[in-house]
């Protein structure tokens, strides 16, 4: 397996994925969203900072998840009716270097869409907790002037947003810590988003490894549904499902993902500044699961993959 061979098919796969329109527009409706939970806030009942957290969470996690699932669906697929796989296939890279490569550029671009959403979750929390205002003005002006000069001086372009957008993450976590806000738990369910999009980036190759985008967005969009719901289907007490309903539950619930760790509730990820423990321990393992799922999932699409007939 040669790391170069994947690198290059990674960095070329996340160039494709940045110039897509579509994925502008979901970062535009993502980021409107986020701006709109501070009117949402301002209509509730002395709850103005959990209704801007947890929309604003649950909007960023539903948002990456469309990209993952529309990335994973559409860019291999874009491969073979262009083509171009054809050119790349006989040169000297195995076909699952090929898909590690689309992988790795994939997720590389949901992280990027993480991150910037998340500077703006942390921006806008900050202003719901009243930070000074000098900082909450002054901090995205110089950071929207630093990528337009990053822009200017760069060879390229696309290289320029990772690394800008990880600034933009630590800037805005700086706001944010110069006020009385749940920091630790904003930051923690960014990196479960992340997790999340693991494991779906990589079943949605699975799917794409065999089937058409239409059918690998809708069997993903499945899994995702039954990963999210299942479990708690099998420990809901009613007399509606019947036992056999509850056995096919329980097997489902065995075999799809288990998307809700990477959804826990408000207390888990609670913690006081001097006892990170168990918060960390509960991210550490969902992000290990996350990768275990993901590396199985991946080593299966590989092997179908290695099998398809392009001729």
């Amino acid at each position: 397996m040669s790391v170069a061979r994947i690198y290059a098919i990674a960095l070329n796969t996340y160039r494709e994925a940045v110039r897509d329109r579509v994925l502008f527009g979901v970062l535009v409706l993502a980021a409107g969203v986020l701006a709109l939970t501070l009117a949402l806030g301002e209509l509730s009942l002395d709850q103005q900072m959990r209704v801007v957290t947890d929309m604003g969470l649950a909007s960023i996690s539903l948002f990456s998840v469309v990209v993952a699932i529309f990335l994973g669906s559409s860019l291999l697929y874009k491969e073979i009716e262009r083509k171009t796989l054809y050119v790349i296939l006989p040169k000297p890279i195995a076909r699952f270097e090929f898909l590690l490569g689309k992988y790795f550029g994939i997720v590389a671009t949901c992280a990027v869409f993480i991150a910037i959403m998340g500077a703006l979750q942390l921006l806008v929390t900050a202003i719901q907790a009243e930070a000074s205002t000098t900082l909450v003005v002054a901090v995205p002006a110089v950071l929207i002037v630093g990528l337009g000069v990053a822009f200017m001086v760069s060879n390229d372009r696309t290289l320029v947003v990772p690394i800008w957008s990880l600034i933009a993450l630590g800037a805005s976590a700086w706001v944010c810590s110069t006020v009385d806000v749940e920091l630790f738990r904003l930051l923690a369910s960014l990196v479960l988003n992340l997790g999340e999009v693991l494991i779906l980036t990589a079943v949605a190759l699975l799917f794409s490894s065999f089937s058409t985008p239409f059918l690998t967005g809708a069997f993903t969009f499945g899994v995702w549904l039954v990963g999210r719901a299942a479990h708690d289907m099998v420990a809901m007490k009613t007399r509606v499902l019947t036992p056999g309903m509850k056995t096919l539950l329980g097997w489902l619930a065995e075999v799809v993902p288990n998307f809700n760790l990477f959804v826990p509730g408000r207390s888990t990820l609670m913690t006081k500044a001097t006892a990170y423990g168990e918060p960390l321990t509960y991210v550490a393992t969902s992000m290990g699961y996350a990768v275990l799922y993901a590396a199985a999932t991946l080593t299966v699409a590989a092997l179908i993959f290695r099998r398809r007939d392009f001729l």
